[in-house]
């Protein structure tokens, strides 16, 4: 009996132990507040500039969007604890824009910034109509109601410059002189094409890397007529 006794003293304290420690425990783990988002608005925002009329061949666009959130806030239980609103301003990235120049049309891309880089002088545009070429469309949309549309214009020394600067770019070099490679080169800075000189210094340097005899002419006439 006095054996029983003592094994019933040691076991009393552990299971009063255990009794509180259920006493302090929560009834039931609580569920996470609920939250639901409602799209109230969605815009599209071009920003080419400042300047509407294009002086050069290239024009970088930023391309964003606009998106208004109605946001509920529900206890476990469903009541309201909380109603506000969201505003949320994202890169329109990776997303096409419509090209309309006339009767021509093309797509670019943005990356992944929302930066639209266009270029008048790259080889997609080489089927535009100079002469008649007063209006460049650009158009960012994700429904017939979400667009941005922005007309860029082209003003007549722009139109002549393209006309010169294709030819100079895309005529074919291998019917030229080294002396009419550096011509190309030089005439395309002095009409402002800063860009496309030294992408065609780089190229006709890349082109003779197997003739360096070739290339040195070509170098000596790039110095003998300096640029402007």
């Amino acid at each position: 009996m006095q054996a029983h006794l003592a094994t019933w003293w040691l076991w009393m304290p552990a299971s009063l132990m255990l009794t509180a420690c259920g006493l302090n425990m929560p009834r039931s783990e609580q569920s996470p507040a609920r939250v639901e988002r409602t799209l109230v608005s969605h815009s599209i925002q071009m920003d080419a500039g400042d300047v509407a009329v294009m002086s050069l061949p290239q024009r970088t666009l930023r391309v964003q969007q606009q998106l208004h959130y109605d946001v509920t806030e529900f206890n476990a239980r469903g009541g309201v604890i909380d109603r506000r609103e969201e505003h949320q301003t994202l890169p329109w990235a990776n997303k096409p824009v419509d090209v309309i120049a006339g009767s021509f049309r093309t797509s670019l891309n943005t990356d992944t910034d929302g930066l639209l880089r266009l270029n008048l002088l790259n080889d997609g545009f080489l089927n535009l109509d100079y002469d008649n070429l007063r209006v460049i469309q650009l158009t960012a949309s994700a429904s017939p109601k979400i667009r941005s549309e922005v007309n860029l214009l082209i003003g007549r020394e722009l139109r002549s410059k393209l006309h010169e600067a294709v030819d100079l770019i895309y005529g074919n070099l291998e019917e030229d002189d080294v002396d009419q490679w550096a011509y190309r080169v030089h005439r395309l800075s002095a009409l402002g094409l800063s860009e496309e000189s030294n992408q065609l210094e780089n190229m006709l340097i890349l082109l003779t890397t197997g003739d360096p005899q070739l290339q040195g002419e070509f170098m000596h006439a790039l110095d003998v007529n300096q640029r402007p």
